[in-house]
């Protein structure tokens, strides 16, 4: 996990804490890099917590990272874990102008729960970052999200918008 270990959303599920985050550390995606070649990785997934309070979002950070890890590990395959961005165009191309071969960005839960498990994401972002993301690189990158089960949902393709993702857009 990159940019610290402070997020600036406050999501019922994480257990990140939410507080102030501290300055990004310009030393970090070396030491990530360095990690990831010590560690003789062939797949990594690089995450961070959520940096509203940057306008990027982090995304540069990110593009940073991913450009060092690939420079200490030729052939590593590259997966990000993004936060929304806010669904920002130029953060979601300056993940993508380093070219990670897997772009998750993880929806959670069904569009009806989301307002009670996400602070300020929204359902309607999340899958337009991940059909931006598709748009943009097509069948050159692989795109992925996650969903967490138990929270309150009823079944797929109810009438009150549940399992709505498997008719999403992505």
């Amino acid at each position: 996990m990159i940019a610290g270990d402070r997020c600036t959303r406050a999501c019922g599920f994480c257990a990140v804490s939410t507080a102030k985050p501290f300055a990004l550390e310009a030393d970090e995606p070396v030491r990530v890099a360095e990690a990831t070649r010590r560690l003789n990785l062939r797949h990594v997934v690089i995450t961070a917590v959520a940096r509203d309070d940057l306008a990027d979002g982090g995304a540069e950070h990110f593009r940073q990272t991913i450009e060092a890890v690939r420079s200490a590990n030729p052939g590593i395959i590259v997966e990000v874990l993004v936060p929304d961005f806010l669904d920002r165009d130029e953060s979601i191309d300056a993940v993508l102008a380093a070219h990670p071969e897997i772009f998750n960005h993880n929806l959670e839960t069904v569009r009806r729960l989301t307002p009670a498990v996400r602070s300020r994401a929204t359902y309607e972002r999340s899958l337009s970052v991940l059909a931006k993301v598709k748009a943009r690189r097509g069948g050159r990158i692989y795109t992925k999200s996650g969903l967490m089960l138990g929270l309150g949902e009823n079944g797929g393709g109810s009438r009150d918008g549940d399992g709505g993702f498997a008719r999403g857009a992505v």
